[in-house]
Formats: C-alpha cells, sequence, structure tokens
C-alpha cells in the first residue's frame, strides 16, 4: 500500500476533534482529485497520440515509448493492473502497426 493511503487510513482511525477530522477527510479527497486528474491526464496525452498515430499510419519512435510510459505510469501510480495497462495498449492500437 502506498505511503499516502497507509497515512490517510491511519487518519480516519485517529480520534480527530470534528474540525481535525474535516480537514484530513478534505484532505483526502483533495489527494484523491489530484491523482484522479493526473491519471485523466495522461489518457488525454495518449488519446492525443493515437489520433496522430492513425494519421501517420502508427506508432512511431517517440510516440511508441510514451504510450509504454503511460501505461506505465497508469500501474504504477494509479493502481492499474498489468494485465488492464497491457490490454490498454493492445485498445489503443500500439501492438496493430507491427503488421
Amino acid at each position: 500500500m502506498p505511503v499516502l493511503q497507509q497515512l490517510l487510513a491511519w487518519c480516519r482511525l485517529w480520534p480527530w476533534p470534528p474540525r481535525a477530522r474535516a480537514d484530513a477527510t478534505h484532505a483526502q479527497a483533495a489527494a484523491e482529485q489530484a491523482g484522479l486528474l493526473a491519471e485523466l491526464e495522461l489518457l488525454q496525452l495518449a488519446q492525443t497520440l493515437q489520433e496522430q498515430a492513425h494519421s501517420h499510419g502508427g506508432y512511431e519512435g517517440e510516440s511508441f515509448d510514451l504510450m509504454l510510459c503511460i501505461a506505465d505510469r497508469l500501474e504504477q501510480h494509479h493502481g492499474w493492473d498489468p494485465e488492464q495497462c497491457d490490454a490498454w495498449l493492445e485498445r489503443m492500437g500500439v501492438w496493430d502497426w507491427e503488421d
């Protein structure tokens, strides 16, 4: 479990005064929102790369590498399962251009 999640879980168990508990809840919500926004930005970047790949006949060089980096980031920092990342790369067409 990532350190931030452990800290937030511990904060929920601590008998905080009502105001501090509300602040901790707000901090948790803000952290979750930041994570979701970062994930959305990665997915939007991937969408742009996919559109470029379609117009240029495939993922080449840097765009191919970026798609793999995005998948790696989704796995390591956003909790995606490796199989989910592979399926996503397949849906995005990264592996289709080798034919």
